[in-house]
């Protein structure tokens, strides 16, 4: 085990499968969400609604953001445990480090992002100055006081967790469509698109926030912003490996045929990117209705999905 993080040895060492892509996708939606929820209250300038009995309400799509965080980067890190080779000493991960690896790197980045992303948590989903649950609620003070410097650090922590998971298969130097500087940049946007498909989708089913709410538009609006820079980091992926020649050229085949090309072209183009960017072509009354809303969050996250399934897959099939 002291080697294990010098390379992906603790993994079967031809496939990493669906759990893997799984951890990924929820390691890439927690800090998806974050990103969208506290850049959207930097942006609006916001802290919450003043209610008449003196308590602050944070906007729905931050407590989305809250709630979504630290469950799917929780569960994220439980897949990940039990792929190992053997999950009962994963706690030999916690106490030894190589800083040459960029797994290592990556359980640190996580070690302080999931405590962090629970402490947020308990800071934005308290709505009482005596909440029901004391000890969290001397949490939140403590949290409060240093609110603008804890959310940059968040910030900041959410942008490395996003793009991790890329670096994280770009360092597999035998496949080519793994091994490629594109890939974090790519996994990046995606994160976002999964966290303001969730944050929309949970704020408006779990936090009763409106589909005609200002956060709630400007979140889906985002949406085709990302949408945008997902399909052009794909095609410079593709045409990357395309020009490369040899594995990697052949590695564009997965885009052609076989059950990864259905899934790339149904799951990821048409549903991912075709119905969100489709519902913003409609009417603005029935564009902002809580059904197509929904819709559109839905399908965000079943592009988002696939995407990680895809990538993670296909790229283990070609082999320079």
């Amino acid at each position: 085990m002291n080697s294990v993080w010098g390379s992906v040895a603790q993994y079967d060492p031809v496939v990493w499968n669906w759990v893997i892509a799984v951890y990924l996708f929820l390691a890439g939606l927690s800090a998806g969400c974050l990103l969208i929820g506290i850049g959207l209250k930097w942006y609006n300038g916001t802290s919450g609604n003043l209610r008449p009995d003196g308590t602050i309400s944070e906007p729905p799509v931050l407590k989305a953001a809250a709630f979504i965080a630290p469950l799917t980067i929780t569960v994220g890190l439980a897949c990940l445990v039990l792929d190992l080779t053997k999950p009962l000493n994963f706690w030999v991960i916690l106490v030894k480090y190589n800083l040459s690896s960029v797994m290592s790197l990556g359980v640190i980045a996580l070690l302080i992002y999931t405590p962090v992303a629970f402490l947020y948590a308990i800071l934005v989903l308290q709505d009482s100055p005596v909440p029901r649950y004391p000890l969290l609620g001397k949490i939140a003070v403590i949290v409060e006081t240093i609110r603008g410097p804890f959310e940059v650090f968040l910030f900041l922590m959410a942008i490395i967790v996003a793009a991790y998971t890329g670096f994280l298969l770009s360092a597999m130097n035998a496949y080519p469509m793994l091994n490629t500087a594109i890939l974090p940049a790519l996994f990046l946007v995606s994160a976002l698109s999964a966290g303001a498909a969730a944050n929309n989708l949970l704020a408006i089913t779990m936090f009763k926030g409106k589909a005609d709410e200002r956060e709630i538009q400007q979140t889906h609006s985002f949406e085709g912003v990302v949408i945008f820079l997902e399909v052009m980091f794909l095609f410079m992926l593709f045409m990357a490996l395309y020009f490369a020649g040899g594995a990697a050229t052949e590695a564009v085949g997965a885009l052609r045929n076989g059950f990864w090309a259905r899934t790339f072209w149904i799951c990821v183009v048409a549903i991912g990117f075709g119905i969100p960017l489709l519902t913003m072509t409609l009417p603005k009354a029935l564009q902002h209705s809580r059904g197509i809303a929904i819709i559109a969050a839905c399908s965000s996250l079943v592009g988002v999905l696939a995407l990680r399934h895809f990538i993670l897959y296909t790229g283990q099939s070609y082999i320079s």
